[in-house]
């Protein structure tokens, strides 16, 4: 690259909106300060147990896309790669939601990227090291293809086919193009310069936009189950997701939504235990304002005037909720899931900048101070806020990558004490098959420390204690170098079922490992659990 060339990329990047370099600089600032644990450790977690490397064909699971979106980091868990691409898609993502809704301030824009990157769910995110930057990558590609329908004509040619990808990455993201999408059309309207006609017709060309890619994601999902010859997994009702949705089904559903939303950012403890009094302090003030911001915004710019184009706006605002959680569709959500609840976050930050900048001619010729100073205290006191829920979070994540390192410590001494215990076996010799009986049992290895459990609800941050048969060989092959073949089912099953097996006491009791017909058992628990159907599809997946 020559000087013209810096020259010209300089110049694009200055002449881009302030708020928009700041959430790019500030998403990436606060992801490495924040996430720098996960990005220079590698801790086998929850399925990265059985992952040192793994192409990711995950089209039994619907994530068809999944294997092209983790080629950036070749398959193999290269945290800080891995790190790396995963910020810069996050920090994209910030950078294109800043344009889209239009930030003014710096200092919001900045506290939006931070946001986005510091969000809980990033956290349990870097859990799932091997697969983050495809998922961050997902993240990317749905609020792109919001940004291109918002800001193009035409612009859902190229954003259905992106939104699809995202959904073939993650299924989840599509809540958070839903929530984008909504969160655009409240902006558009409290503009007060659109009938309820202009509206509506926008909030339909958003919805059309989401539903054509639903239906482009599904059919390529088709060619691919079809040219490969598989099936989707039998497992959280992958295999029928939406399938049985109906009226009655959805109401319930529906109710679910709105309690979580509530749950997860004003009830202590309740949907999330790492919803702190101090997080539902600092989201109650921060609603406060966005509710003080929603109607200065509408003051302003007339919208009382116009009831209709009001009485649908606050429609819109209703579903938000719904929006931001839209993957109570896919049954319980794990914490990896709940990403798109930042954007309540992100739709107040929004307000807040526009009612302080907002501001009639009138009003502004007749008190500019008094107004711009009202402004000033609005941005300020939501910046604040922001701050403290920045840092409440920034602890959060930590926790957890300091409960999922240490359950780990956990997992590798055990391991390590087992293969010694074997090992020292009278009559042992090296290559003798090795039956292992059940999992590592969690309840006695897992630490009781109290504060733990903020982040322990979860089980991706604590099944480094393995608790499945099949785990505890991918663990000891994969990571340990410890090359003891798993037994057939068939062996396992025969083995477990006999009365000599039942009569074994529990590890690590004396009689718990022993030789016998040229194989040592190990009984780890009382009984041989089966893999289910859903495993061994997964296992032969391709």
């Amino acid at each position: 690259m020559d000087n013209a060339d810096r020259a010209g990329l300089s110049r694009r990047w200055r002449e881009l909106p302030q708020a928009v370099r700041a959430a790019f600089l500030c998403c990436f600032a606060a992801g490495f300060f924040t996430h720098i644990f996960a990005f220079t450790n590698i801790i086998p977690n929850a399925d990265g147990i059985s992952r040192v490397a793994d192409p990711q064909q995950m089209t039994v699971s619907g994530r068809w896309f999944l294997h092209y979106a983790t080629a950036w980091n070749g398959f193999v868990q290269a945290p800080a790669v891995i790190g790396f691409f995963s910020l810069l898609f996050l920090s994209l993502a910030a950078a294109l939601v800043a344009s889209m809704l239009r930030l003014r301030s710096g200092i919001l824009g900045g506290l939006t990227g931070a946001l986005m990157v510091v969000f809980p769910s990033v956290a349990y995110t870097f859990l799932y090291l091997f697969t983050a930057s495809a998922y961050c990558f997902g993240i990317l590609l749905a609020v792109l293809a919001v940004w291109l329908v918002n800001r193009y004509k035409f612009g859902f040619l190229i954003a259905v086919p992106l939104l699809a990808c995202s959904v073939g990455t993650y299924q989840a993201y599509i809540a958070v193009a839903a929530s984008l999408s909504l969160i655009c059309v409240v902006l558009f309207a409290l503009e007060g310069e659109h009938s309820a006609g202009e509206i509506l017709l926008t909030g339909l060309r958003h919805l059309v936009f989401l539903i054509l890619s639903l239906a482009v994601y599904y059919a390529v999902l088709r060619i691919f189950l079809r040219v490969k010859d598989l099936t989707l997994l039998n497992y959280k009702g992958i295999d029928s997701f939406g399938g049985d949705l109906n009226l009655k089904s959805l109401l319930p559903l529906a109710g679910s939504a709105y309690s979580t939303f509530v749950d997860y950012f004003f009830v202590p403890h309740s949907f999330a235990h790492y919803t702190t009094p101090i997080a539902v302090l600092g989201n109650g003030l921060l609603g406060l304002m966005t509710l003080w911001a929603f109607v200065r915004i509408a003051v302003r710019n007339g919208c009382v005037k116009r009831p209709v184009a009001l009485a649908l706006t606050l429609l819109l605002c209703g579903l938000l909720p719904l929006a931001l959680n839209l993957t109570v569709l896919m049954g319980k959500a794990m914490p990896i899931m709940r990403y798109a609840l930042v954007f309540a976050y992100v739709l107040a930050l929004a307000l807040v900048d526009r009612a302080a900048a907002a501001g009639g001619a009138a009003a502004a010729s007749a008190a500019p101070s008094r107004s711009a100073r009202a402004g000033g205290v609005l941005r300020g006191a939501a910046a604040c806020v922001s701050v403290l829920l920045l840092v409440v979070s920034l602890n959060i994540d930590n926790l957890a990558y300091t409960v999922s390192a240490t359950a780990h410590r956990a997992t590798e001494s055990f391991a390590t004490r087992l293969v010694e215990r074997v090992e020292t076996t009278p009559g042992y010799v090296n290559g003798m098959p090795v039956i292992l009986i059940g999992g590592f049992p969690q309840d006695v290895y897992h630490s009781q420390i109290e504060v733990f459990s903020l982040v322990t609800d979860y089980s991706n941050v604590a099944d480094t204690v393995i608790p499945l048969n099949k785990q505890v060989y991918y663990y000891l092959n994969d990571w340990l170098n410890v090359t003891w073949q798993e037994p057939d089912a068939a062996v396992m099953q025969a083995i477990s079922d006999s009365e000599f097996f039942k009569s074994m006491p529990l590890y690590p009791s004396d009689g718990s490992v022993v030789i016998r017909d040229g194989r040592v058992i190990v009984k780890l628990a009382k009984a041989y659990k089966p893999k289910k159907d859903y495993e061994i599809a997964y296992e032969n997946r391709r």
